[in-house]
């Protein structure tokens, strides 16, 4: 008819992409739906709690500065008060970054939200490149990622897996190409070079480059493994929906899962509080970040950015904060769609620790780049504060580990008050603090499978080292004038090297620095003791006795800090006195002989074995309110 528009000619990349967003439909599952119910409960109470735990928070140390100074106005002065206000800062300072999740979880207030869950049906799909990064792990580990990779439910003639091999090891080529035999979606490359930083940020890019080489050239959507993450069958159908059925979206995130961590949890590797806590509720503010594995991209968003950003050790992040300023969205899709290994020893869970650490404060100083200037202000906030308040905890936690010492030898009071009466309604408002804090970490632990510490979750040990890569990264700043491009060289030697107890000793203590963690629980304890010897000096009765231990070296407040560090700087000496018998990767695959493929095993991924004790969390809640308990009889 004369006078219509004609229909705009689609492509065939533009059918494909209507076809198959035509065929996503909802996931049907009533586990998923039970755990949707229970995490949409979970994230409208957590504001609540998080939100009384800040009040509650500010009434303490509000009235405890009220005390200080009624104290001082009662004619407390020198030593004894300059300790008091010291002690004082020490707890605030203490406090403030630890109240960083409570934020977060308040910004999610009303927001309550879970990513849909979806698959892909049909066989009119996408085409994906998946990229397997290596980079000289354990050349088993890589071919069971390679052929769970290749063996998905997915049109065979729609996705390739294409190894980046940064090892540039001809074993691991002559692997591959056996592999590809089997399997001609199975490609191989290297950049020919054995980088020393930003490795796998420079590895994908080689790899976008490369499959433009291919037949056929890029496909529509790149997908990143690393090299120790078995995806699930149903990964590319369960993650691309949310590319397909919105347009805004970029990229698609998933949960990692990990199937070879020690019974019991030992050193604290689950992540869970990331991916089931902090991530969902980053979510549900449009705010939610690449993690590194796992997850889906469209390639035209990726080149639209340059590719893969090289500036910083965590590409991750950096690459969502660029995707985030050029207009895309970001998704967390919180199903368990891939699983993989932690560190296997205490040294290289520290070094990680310590690269973690560089990639945090190295990423968000990548905020000034161009790059990232039309990111909104609430983007910036959201990259910035997580960044900020991990720097400052370490600082802080430095400061204390060397600090809480000296002010136990100053053999004065900790905690000052006008009267006893006060001191009573002090503990009775700490106590309300302390209620409200263990409601919020209650509803968190349950969340997180209930895989950390009913008393808060906590890393002292790595704080040394961590405090150093700081140092590192500042003085890299200021004397190189730029952002520093390193990764951390870490620990060099695992602890289970040593036979016997004394050679396992002697690599902790001298070749791996936990020599640090002797000196911080030796001059805890001296100081301690030291500070409840000068609580009996001239002291006959129970009464003033247990007060004066109180004030000096018991106040639950100034307990929890002392505890913790103690509790945590014991776990590396232990951890490498007595290592955990190692647990052989082989006995927790289901492998199956004729195909070679291998998947976690059930036990392997119970959620169950892993759980941590929470005997030492239990000891420090029970010691808290028996204290305060005990101090409200005798006054």
């Amino acid at each position: 008819m004369m006078g219509e528009a004609a229909t705009p000619r689609l492509t065939a990349k533009e059918k494909t992409w209507n076809i198959a967003a035509a065929n996503v439909q909802p996931l049907d599952d009533p586990y998923e739906k039970k755990r949707e119910h229970e995490q949409l409960r979970f994230m409208n109470r957590l504001p609540k709690a998080a939100l009384a735990s800040i009040l509650s928070s500010w009434l303490y140390f509000g009235y405890a500065f009220k005390s200080l100074l009624d104290a001082q106005t009662a004619g407390l002065s020198g030593r004894p008060l300059n300790v008091a206000w010291l002690s004082y800062a020490l707890q605030l300072a203490h406090a403030l970054p630890t109240g960083a999740p409570h934020l977060l979880a308040l910004s999610a207030m009303g927001k309550a939200k879970r990513q849909p869950l979806f698959r892909l049906t049909g066989n009119t799909c996408p085409a994906v490149d998946i990229f397997v990064t290596y980079c000289g792990e354990e050349l088993d580990v890589l071919l069971d990622t390679v052929r769970a990779a290749a063996a998905l439910d997915y049109p065979e003639d729609r996705y390739r897996v294409i190894v980046l091999d940064d090892s540039v090891s001809d074993k691991v080529e002559t692997k591959i190409q056996e592999c590809r035999v089997e399997n001609k979606r199975i490609y191989y490359t290297t950049r020919g070079i054995k980088p020393k930083t930003h490795t796998k940020a420079g590895n994908l890019n080689h790899g976008l480059a490369y499959v433009s080489t291919l037949p056929g050239g890029p496909s529509e959507v790149v997908a990143v493994l690393d090299v120790d993450m078995i995806p699930s069958q149903h990964w590319l159908r369960a993650l691309l929906p949310h590319l397909l059925l919105d347009p805004k979206v970029a990229l698609a995130n998933p949960p990692q899962r990990l199937y070879n961590i020690p019974n019991g949890d030992p050193i604290g590797q689950v992540m869970d509080m990331l991916f089931d806590v902090i991530e969902p509720s980053k979510n549900a503010t449009n705010s939610a970040w690449c993690c590194g594995t796992g997850f889906v991209v469209r390639r035209n968003a990726l080149d639209g950015i340059g590719g893969v950003p090289e500036e910083s050790i965590n590409e991750d992040i950096l690459t969502s904060f660029f995707l985030k300023a050029a207009g895309w969205e970001i998704v967390y899709v919180h199903e368990d769609v891939q699983w993989g290994l932690v560190p296997g020893t205490i040294t290289t869970h520290l070094k990680q620790a310590q690269r973690w650490c560089a990639g945090i404060v190295s990423t968000a100083a990548m905020l000034w780049n161009p790059q990232a200037q039309n990111m909104t202000a609430e983007e910036k906030y959201g990259a910035l504060f997580p960044a900020f308040a991990f720097s400052l905890s370490v600082v802080i936690d430095m400061v204390a580990i060397i600090a809480l010492p000296l002010l136990f030898w100053a053999g004065a009071p900790l905690v000052a008050c006008a009267t006893e009466s006060q001191l009573r309604t002090l503990s009775i408002v700490w106590l309300i603090k302390f209620c409200a804090l263990f409601s919020y970490n209650l509803l968190v632990t349950k969340a997180a499978n209930y895989h950390f510490s009913l008393a808060g979750i906590t890393n002292i040990s790595a704080v040394p080292y961590q405090f150093l890569t700081l140092v590192r990264f500042a003085l890299s700043v200021l004397i190189g004038g730029g952002v520093p491009l390193f990764t951390p060289s870490g620990l060099k030697v695992d602890v289970r090297s040593g036979r016997t107890v004394a050679g396992r000793a002697k690599v902790a203590l001298w070749d791996n620095g936990f020599i640090i963690h002797v000196a911080i629980i030796t001059s805890l304890l001296v100081g301690i003791g030291a500070s409840s010897l000068s609580a009996t000096s001239g002291l006959a009765d129970l009464q003033n006795f247990w007060l004066q231990l109180y004030l000096r070296a018991g106040w639950p407040e100034i307990f929890l800090i002392w505890a913790t560090f103690i509790i945590d700087c014991w776990v590396p000496l232990s951890y490498a006195l007595n290592p955990p018998k190692p647990m052989a990767r082989s006995s927790l695959l289901e492998r199956d002989s004729k195909t070679r493929l291998a998947y976690p095993t059930r036990e392997a991924k119970d959620q169950v074995r892993i759980r941590p004790s929470q005997i030492a969390a239990i000891a420090k809640i029970f010691y808290c309110i028996g204290a305060c308990g005990l101090t409200l009889y005798f006054t």
